[in-house]
This record gives structure tokens, sequence and C-alpha cells, in this order.
């Protein structure tokens, strides 16, 4: 008799059974543990989590008689059972109807037919079968009748075992065309013994290639890659004169389930050694402290050199008998370190690049190798220490030239921001052995020659204080200093000490005092440290802001250097600001009081903001470039807003003559603006005649005389724009009076749709502008078209030479079309170019060249009834087609480029079909490849089998 009680969790009632007279608290303890065990599959095992199940039941099976006399250990079972059982372990899902965990032995074994799902490498790889064991503690799985699928391969086996990175099925059927959904499969493997690793490769033994499931051949070995197109094995074959026959292979390989990488391996016929090999490794997580590692290594004979052939009769290919190398490793990781807060972090790098050098190059044989390494510090006073070794290093021959990165080996503690109260003080030291580029400032480092070494100890902090000593008085201190101190001697040092008090009156108004002392001396023996030696300063200052009323301020502020003489002393301030509607209008003054100049001057002014009349006024002058323009400017606003007339004259006060006239207006319909809006803006800029100063240089010496004055040519410029609900008119020009320059001058008008829709369209025409005959001496019409629509997306473009002054025929000078148009089972893209050009127009020499390129045009037809064509028909013209006073030239005639392909999903052939390039070509594809593999080739040379006749 069997006594049944329910714990009912949420979503479900899970039930476990006891054998009456067992004791029923007893065992629902114990259930209750194995479902904690379970849930967690203890500290060393995966994550097992229950998602469905019907019923959990707790069995006690008792041990048996052992052949020593001995008995085994009872175990624990719990079976999940139910009409549909999930169990998620960590990231796989295990489907079923009944499950047993055995809790001793830590497996879970599925009774009946079951599914068992992974993520590998980003695919999903699903096994069906009878009888699978999980074991959580080795991740090993093993079944019966199994059926192993992926986006790849489908695999059938009696029987399969796997441990993580590998699955080893016997007697087994794979294909890579079951997910091609059509019965025989085109082609398929029979095996004795297949081993998956998932993400990398296949290997079968003793297999037989099945054509439409008949057995056709017999392979002991087949190899199936299945990693990404760039790690895809490779081989190459060339040969040439100078290096004879070469062959190149990349094979790739796994290590683990972290480690993957490539092997490198090239041949070299009339190299010395022969023989190159080299290793491309990337590395995850692959032990504890290091989060990646990656090595590139490549040891490669060097290239043949032409040199004398024995007994001077001639000149032959020599090898120089040695290896150059190329290196490129790097490693990050996080080591546990005592006392720090987060280990230590550290990173490190090496580069050798010889293969592509010159044998002069001075970085040929040289290793760069950098390092950092970092860890923080708790510390009670300033938070965090933060302490970092870093090392940059140059392995190899000593350079000759100045070195364009700089050698080092340093040490930086960097403690955190020391705070008391309102006092806050950033200390950062540094010290370490310096290798780098001479400052060509600093007469003993350039004596070392084009590179200096010595130790050098730099210290720098920020030190800052502010307080308020009394209501509205605000004192602030700020010391910043950089110093840097070398073994030889010398040193640089930065400094800034500057204090500030300020008193603030009724929130507006504010006075304040500053004195600011910087000091900015030393010579660098490095290039890279190097800074300017400035005189030193200490500018005792004071400003007052004045806001007696809302909307107006004064400002003024002056400031003396109690190290620089006078004439260097910087010169006062004084400012008003009236901002209150409807004046707006600032005025600076900058004199210098100890020099009795002017230093500055600036007025902006505007009257009339948000009224119906807006007058402007601007002008600057300066002591070295004298006064600048002085612009009035007059605006007039009407209706509500909308439209606007203005007018700016601009004055130049050296010429005593107004040297431009600008003009504009703006309008916008006030009714129906939203179904039927209308607009116009219009803007036109009259340059007069007027005489400027010429442009002298700053660095030359002062000039007796004043400088001399360049006469600037009148001109006329501007645009105008009309915009309604479909369409835009644009008129512009660009003109140069009285007499013009046909070179440079243009006038055009334009028509066309509003931009932002689909469908675009422009005309326009115009060209350059003769002034003096007031016409177009070649004009043209210029016509765009675009239209964009699901699949379909189209560009034209021509443009037409019509009559002109100076060309009295009507002609299409280029045109050009481009796009795209998806019909389903038909395609057609690419383009097509046309333009003329003519020579010794006029003359009885004359001649016109038509031009027109296809670059390329395709065309390609789906052929099939089913929804996806079975094979494709593509046309591709990609050639230059030339006629010369309208005779075609050679070769005379379009030649397309045929291609026929046949997909047939898990494999695909193409026929090609090149009478331009005189090539005809037939490829094969098979999973795993991007691009066509030739399998035989026609062309100019003859016929080629790539596979069987490399270097040809």
């Amino acid at each position: 008799m069997n006594l049944q009680r329910s714990f009912r969790l949420p979503g479900k009632v899970l039930t476990a059974q006891t054998p009456a007279g067992r004791g029923f608290t007893r065992r629902a303890a114990a259930l209750v543990l194995a479902l904690v065990a379970l849930a967690l599959s203890a500290a060393q095992a995966r994550t097992v989590k229950i998602v469905t199940a019907d019923r959990l039941e707790l069995r006690k099976v008792a041990g048996t008689q052992q052949p020593d006399g001995s008995k085994s250990a009872d175990q624990e079972i719990v079976v999940i059972s139910g009409s549909r059982v999930e169990l998620h372990i960590d990231q796989d899902v295990l489907l079923a109807t009944r499950v047993e965990y055995n809790r001793s032995r830590r497996t879970l074994t599925v009774v009946g037919a079951g599914e068992y799902d992974t993520v590998q490498n980003g695919s999903t790889q699903t096994l069906k079968g009878s009888g699978l064991v999980v074991d959580l503690g080795s991740e090993a799985l093993t079944g019966e009748d199994v059926i192993i699928s992926d986006s790849e391969l489908e695999i059938r086996g009696e029987a399969v075992s796997r441990v993580p990175g590998q699955l080893t099925a016997s007697n087994s059927y794979f294909t890579p065309c079951a997910k091609c959904g059509r019965t025989p499969n085109d082609y398929a493997f029979k095996a004795r013994t297949v081993m998956l690793y998932p993400g990398d490769r296949l290997v079968a033994y003793n297999a037989v290639l099945l054509l439409a499931d008949v057995p056709v051949l017999f392979l002991p070995v087949v190899i199936l890659p299945l990693q990404d197109q760039n790690r895809q094995p490779r081989l190459g074959f060339a040969q040439d004169a100078v290096d004879g026959f070469t062959v190149q292979a990349d094979l790739p390989f796994v290590i683990g389930s972290s480690t993957l990488g490539t092997t490198l391996l090239r041949y070299y016929q009339n190299r010395t050694p022969a023989i190159g090999f080299g290793v491309d490794l990337h590395s995850y997580a692959p032990f504890t402290g290091v989060d990646r590692l990656d090595l590139y290594a490549l040891a490669s004979p060097r290239p043949s050199v032409l040199g004398s052939s024995v007994g001077g009769s001639g000149s032959t290919y020599v090898s120089p008998g040695d290896n150059e190398y190329d290196l490129n490793f790097s490693v990050h990781g996080k080591l546990a370190l005592y006392g720090s807060k987060d280990g230590l972090t550290y990173a490190l790098t090496a580069v050798r690049t010889d293969i592509g050098r010159f044998a002069t190059d001075p970085q040929r044989g040289v290793t760069d190798v950098s390092g950092a390494a970092t860890a923080d510090f708790g510390s009670v006073e300033f938070g965090n220490v933060g302490v970092q070794l870093n090392y940059q290093g140059r392995l190899g021959p000593a350079s000759t030239v100045a070195l364009p990165t700089v050698l080092r080996t340093e040490v930086v503690v960097d403690p955190g921001a020391y705070r008391l109260g309102n006092l806050s003080a950033d200390f950062r030291v540094s010290l370490g052995q310096y290798t780098a580029a001479s400052n060509p400032l600093s007469r003993s480092a350039q004596a070392q020659g084009p590179n200096f070494s010595t130790a050098r100890l730099e210290e720098s902090h920020v030190i800052t204080f502010s307080a308020r000593p009394w209501e509205g008085g605000t004192l602030t201190f700020n010391n910043t200093f950089t110093g840097r101190y070398y073994l030889t001697g010398a040193r640089v040092v930065n400094l800034l000490a500057a204090v500030s008090l300020a008193q603030t009156f009724s929130v507006t108004n504010t006075v304040r005092l500053n004195y600011a002392y910087t000091r900015q001396e030393g010579t660098s023996p490095f290039g890279f440290d190097a800074v300017f030696t400035r005189p030193p300063s200490g500018i005792l200052s004071g400003d007052v802001s004045v806001t007696p009323t809302p909307g107006l301020t004064f400002s003024a502020s002056q400031g003396y250097d109690y190290v620089q003489p006078r004439e260097n002393q910087p010169p006062a301030h004084f400012g008003v600001s009236v901002q209150k509607d409807p004046v707006s209008f600032n005025l600076g003054l900058d004199p210098n009081f100890f020099t009795g100049q002017l230093e500055t001057a600036a007025l902006d002014a505007l009257v009339g903001q948000n009224r119906p009349l807006l007058l402007g006024l601007r002008g600057s002058y300066s002591r070295l470039g004298g006064p600048g323009t002085f612009s009035l400017s007059a605006d007039v606003v009407g209706g509500p807003r909308t439209n606007t007339f203005g007018v700016t004259l601009n004055y130049d006060p050296v010429s005593r003559s107004l040297s431009s006239l600008n003009l504009r207006v703006s309008a916008l319909s006030t009714q129906d603006s939203v179904l039927n809006p209308v607009s116009f803006t219009a803007n036109e800029t009259v340059g007069l005649q007027t005489s400027i100063p010429a442009v002298i240089d700053p660095a030359a010496p002062p000039a007796v005389t004043p400088p001399p004055l360049v006469t600037q040519t009148p001109s006329l410029s501007g645009q105008a724009t009309l915009n309604t609900s479909g369409l835009v008119f644009t008129a512009s020009h660009s003109l140069s009076l009285p007499d013009g320059n046909p070179g440079s001058d243009t006038v055009y008008f334009g028509v066309g749709s509003q931009a932002g829709a689909d469908f675009n369209w422009s005309l326009r025409y115009g060209g350059n502008y003769d002034v003096s005959r007031l016409g177009f001496p070649r004009p043209t019409v210029t016509g765009t078209l675009t239209a964009t629509r699901q699949g379909q997306r189209l560009s034209a473009q021509a443009s037409l030479n019509v009559p002109g002054l100076d060309q009295g025929l009507t002609e299409l000078g280029n045109a050009s079309v481009a796009g795209s148009y998806d019909l389903g089972k038909a395609y057609i893209s690419g383009g097509a170019y046309y333009s003329r050009s003519r020579v010794n127009t006029g003359t009885a020499a004359q001649s016109v060249t038509d031009t027109l390129q296809f670059q390329p045009l395709t065309l390609t037809l789906g052929l099939g009834d089913g929804p996806k064509p079975g094979a494709y028909l593509s046309a591709i013209l990609r050639q230059t087609l030339i006629w010369q006073d309208g005779v075609l030239q050679p070769p005379g005639r379009v030649l397309p480029i045929l291609l026929f392909t046949v997909d047939r999903c898990c494999w695909a052939f193409q026929v090609e079909i090149n009478p331009l390039d005189g090539r005809y070509r037939l490829g094969v594809s098979l999973p795993g490849q991007d691009n066509t593999v030739t399998a035989f080739e026609v062309n100019p040379n003859g016929l080629s089998v790539p596979l069987l006749t490399p270097g040809r």
C-alpha cells in the first residue's frame, strides 16, 4: 500500500510517493533535499532547472552484492515524468516524457525517446534518440539510435557518445542535404565511425559516398570543415620566374573548447630554406588569470634577390639563405593580488614585422614590446591608490634614426584625491627610464645623437581650496604643478598658483580680486615632453560687474603684471550690455593705460526687436588691423511676422566708401498654408568697387608707410527660391562687373520637385555667363530623376548641350542611369554611363569621341516553378564601347558575360561563358564556401584544371 501526498508549487502539483510504514515525514524531507540537489546539481556540477513536469517521485534502490562480498552503496533516484518534461541544463534543453535523476552518480537518464538541444559556437545542435544518458559531472552524453541535426548537417547513428568538444557516432549516415527537404538526398555518406567537432570539422572513417542514396565510391577518410569562411582550410598554388613553384596552406585546428587556430605552411621552390611555417592562434580564457591570448607567428624564407650568375654571363635570382619573421603576440587578463581591491590587471604585446620590408628598412629585425600592469589598493585617506607599471621596449639592432615611439620602463603611483573639508589635493608620481627622440632645442641631447636615454622623476599635483568667509564672499585657491627632473640634471617646471576673492551684492553685482602666478621653464632632453619656455607672470587683477536694473549691465576689469615690463602689461576692459526689449546693445572697449593705446573695440546694436522695423549697427577696431567694416542694417517685418525685407550697407572706413550692399526678402503665404504652402526667399549682394589694405605678413618688420591699397572689383551674386506645394523654382548667379569673367561667372535657373519624396526630379538651365556679350557661351540643360519603391531603385541623369554664343548645336553631352529592379524571378541591377567629348572644335581636324560604359549591368532570371528557383541565368555587361567620329572601335560589338547557375541548396555549380576575356569556366560550390571553386577553365592560355595543374 502506498501513501500519496502532494506538494503544491506555483503552476503545478508535485507528488511524492512513499511505501507505507517507512515514515512519511522522513521521506518528504529527503524528497525536498533531492529537489534542492537537482536544482543546484552540487557545487561541482552543472545547474539543472525543472521547467515543465507533472510528477516527481523519489525512489531508493538498495545496493547490490559485489563479487568480493561487499555491497554497493544505495542509489537515490528522482523520477521526473509527465506528458512533457522540459529540463534546462545550463544553456542546454532536455525534452522527454520520463527522466530519472541519479543523485549518487549525478546522471540524467531518458526513459524512451528524448531530445537534447545544445548551443555551441552560436548554432543549435539537436540530438534525438532513445536511452539518452547525461553525466552532469563530466558533461558527457550517450544514446542509441540518435539523430543529430544542426544548421549544416544531419547525422544518424546506432550509438552516440559525446564529451565536451567532441561527438562520436558509430555506423552512421550523414548528409549536408537534409535541410533541403528532398528525398533521396543529392549526396550523403555512410561511415563506420564519425567524429564531430562542433563548429570546427567532421571526420569520418571507412566512408562510402552515396549519390541519390546509391553507393558510388569508397573513401577511407572524409573531412568536412564546419568553420566560418575565414577559418576554412586554404590551399594555394603559384609559379613564377623568381620563386618557382610555391604552395601556401592554412590548416585550422581546435584545442579544447577555448582555443582555435590555424597552422601556416609555406613552400618556395627557389628559396633557401624552402619551407616556412607558423601559427595563428586565438585562445579565450584558457586558464585562470588569462582572459584572452592571441599569437600570430610566421617564419618565412627571405625572397630571392637579383644577383650575378656564375661566370658573369648574366644575372639570376639568388636566395639570401635565411628566414624573416612576423610576430604579433598579445595577452591580457587579471591576477589575484593580495591587498588589492580587484586584483592585478595586465596586458602584454609583442610585434615584429619583417615580411614585406626592404633590407634597409630600420624597423627590420625589430620587435616592439609593450606591457602594462595596474592595481588599486584601498586607503582610508585617499580612497584608492593606483599603482601602474608600464613597459615599452625594443628588441633588435639599435636605431640610427629618431625613434617614433617612447621606450620606457616606469612606475606610476596615483593616489586618489585627498579631501579634508573644502581642501582637495590630488597627487601623481612617476619614475622611470626613458629612451626617445632628442629635443631639437637641447644642445646636450642633440650631441648624443637622434635618440637620448636617461631616468626621469615626474611629480604633478592639483590643490584646491574654497571657502565662504562671510555672507556673499567667496575665497578660492588653486595650485597646479608639474615638475620633471632628469638624471642629467635638467628639469622642466610648469607652475600655476592662483587665488581669488569675490564679493556678491544683491545677487547680480560682483566685485572680484584675483592674483595668478605662472612659471614655465626648463629644457627637456626629450622631444615628447618638451615645453616652450615662457617668461614668468604674476598678474594682480580686479573686475567689477554691476547690474543696476534688469537688462542693463556694466563691467570693468584691469590687471597688472608685477614681473613683466610696462609695454607688456595687459589692457583694461570696459563693457556695457543692454538686453531690454526692443533694444539689444553691446559695447566693449579694451584700452591699454600703460601704453596709451586702444587695443580693441566692438559694437553690436539692434533696435526694434519684436517690432515691425529692426535696425542694426555692427563695427569693430583693433590696434593691429585698424578699423573693421561697419554694417548698418534695416529689416521690415510685415503681417503676422511671416514676411520680411532687409537691407544691409557695409562701409569700409579705410577707403571711406561703401564696400557692399545686401538685399534680402522672404515671404510665406498665410492662407491655406498647410495643404498648399507657398514661400519665397531671395538674397542679393552687390559688391562695390573699393580699395582695401593689402595683406601684410605679421612676421615682417613694421613698415614706415601705410600698407598699399588693393582695388576690389564690383560683383553681383545672389539666389532666389520659390517653394510651392509640389514644385521648387530656383535662380542663382555670380557675376563680376563691369566686363565680367566668362571663366568663373555663372547663371542658373532651375525647377524640380520637393526634396524627400520617393519620386524626385529636377531640371536646370545655365552655365558660365559672359557679361560683356550678355549671353551664355556654352549653356547646358541638366535633368535628374530618382525613384525609390519596395524592391526598386532608379536614378538617372542627363546633360544636354544647347545653342549659345560659342555653341551652335544641340547634342547630348553625358547621361547615366543606375538602379535595381526586383521582379521576383527576375532581377536587374547596375548602371550605364555615356559621355561625348570634342577636340579641336571649329577646325578641320575636329574630332568627336563617344563613350558608353557598363559598370556593370546585370540581368538575372530565376528558372523553375517552385517558390525558390533551382537555377539562374545571368547576363552581365562589363564593357566600354568607344565611337571615334561615329565609327565603333574594336571589339566592335557587345559581348555579354553569361552565367548559368544551378543551386541545389547543399551544393551548386556554375558555367561561365565570357567572350570578352575569352574565358569559359565550370565551377562548383560546396557547404562552407562563399565562392565557387573552378573545376576546369578554358582561356587564351589553354585548358587548365586548377586542382590537377596548379600554377598554370
